[in-house]
């Protein structure tokens, strides 16, 4: 890899936090293959699953070293009838904790001109996510999920989400919101899972870490 980049044709050493010149997008990806090129708050793949109706669960326990965790669900889909949530539980040391929640958020939909409503629980079994997950005709669910502070020993487990869902002839609904799990632990991993009963029969899972530097 040449040392040359942004400048023709001499250029400084290039490390994060002090990238000078003007770069090509070649440059550009070189260095960031390098780890040299200043991108703050990038994200990095840790774990992608694709649902295939076989379990109600997928567990994620590479967690890295990261401070802040990052998941994306696309187009989900279950085998149930009844609208059900897909939820998020912490593992400590391996065990999945069912019990030191609390969330609160907001709902809202296009229904009737827009309706609000909202929802709260301060002994919750789970980190809410994504409600109204079923396999009605033209049904999907989407939403991303910020996890902070699960490696940290001395901190709780906090998350905010925000989601959308289409339920077959419904209107599009939405809700966005903040969980927490009280407990000052180091989390082993997350499970995802569908909170009442079926299998998870499509959709794309992504788990992803931001990078920071120090």
């Amino acid at each position: 890899m040449s040392n040359e980049f942004g400048y023709i044709p001499e250029s400084p050493e290039q490390s994060f936090g002090n990238n000078k010149g003007i770069f090509t997008p070649t440059d550009i990806y070189d260095l960031t293959r390098a780890d040299k090129y200043t991108n703050y708050g990038q994200l990095e793949l840790i774990e992608t699953v694709v649902a295939d109706d076989t379990v109600t669960s997928y567990d994620f326990d590479n967690l890295g070293d990261y401070n802040v965790h990052f998941f994306t669900a696309n187009d989900i889909t279950s085998d149930n009838t009844s609208s059900q949530g897909l939820d998020v539980r912490v593992k400590v040391g391996g065990s999945v904790q069912s019990s030191n929640y609390q969330f609160a958020e907001q709902l809202g939909s296009t229904k009737s001109g827009g309706t609000f409503s909202e929802s709260k629980n301060t002994s919750a079994n789970r980190i809410i996510w994504i409600p109204n997950v079923d396999f009605e005709t033209n049904s999907s669910s989407h939403g991303y999920l910020y996890l902070y502070n699960a490696l940290d020993s001395a901190k709780y487990t906090f998350g905010t989400h925000h989601c959308v869902t289409r339920q077959g002839s419904n209107s599009p609904r939405f809700t966005f919101g903040s969980n927490v799990y009280t407990v000052a632990n180091e989390c082993s991993g997350f499970r995802v899972f569908l909170a009442t009963s079926g299998n998870i029969t499509g959709g794309t899972i992504s788990l992803y870490g931001i990078k920071e530097y120090s």
